[in-house]
């Protein structure tokens, strides 16, 4: 399955680094007015098998948790991290299936309202340009709509020499690829000092 086909190549993007000198900031991950944001460190509570060392920066659509909202499911997450990942389509479907698995069946284990207890998610991806992959992924919504939900993911994938870090840039929606929380997504960016 082609999943360059399925994201068209207009809208992936290069990862955007922008100089700035402002280390005050809670989060690098510059995104629009009205998105929430979380910062978590690694290693991931609810996926310690991703061993890498850094932190996650998170910013949510503000309808991120609504049911039919145009903009349902759709977020970003930067890896600040200080291993090589050494990406490839193989690894991040592995590492993608760990993180909603972990991450939706944590969700589910808290609600007792929840009636799934077996998650298993399953991720596909393909190298579409240098340090750029596409891909999809098919997981359970344990925090909404408790029902299977697609999701499609760009990734980019840059190293920060200023910060001797590894930055890894996913962009996550169901939507398709021309809607217009793409257009928005296209425009985050990340303010960190790397030259």
């Amino acid at each position: 399955m082609s999943f360059a086909k399925t994201i068209p190549f207009i809208i992936i993007t290069s990862l955007f680094i922008q100089c700035g000198n402002d280390t005050s900031k809670k989060t690098p991950l510059l995104f629009p007015e009205h998105w929430r944001s979380e910062v978590i460190e690694f290693p991931l509570e609810f996926a310690p098998s991703l061993q890498y060392s850094g932190t996650e920066y998170i910013c949510f659509s503000p309808g991120w948790g609504k049911q039919g909202a145009p903009d349902y499911f759709s977020c970003a997450f930067l890896w600040v991290i200080d291993q090589d990942p050494k990406l490839s389509p193989k690894k991040l479907e592995t590492a993608m299936e760990t993180y909603f698995d972990g991450l939706m069946s944590t969700v589910s284990k808290s609600d007792q309202n929840s009636t799934q207890k077996n998650i298993t998610s399953k991720a596909f991806f393909e190298n579409v340009n240098e340090g750029v992959y596409v891909g999809k992924i098919l997981t359970y919504d344990a925090f909404t709509t408790k029902k299977e939900v697609s999701l499609n993911i760009i990734v980019n994938n840059s190293f920060c020499n200023a910060q001797n870090k590894h930055l890894i840039l996913f962009t996550i929606s169901p939507q398709a690829p021309d809607h217009q929380i793409w257009k928005k997504m296209k425009k985050l960016s990340i303010d960190m000092e790397c030259e």
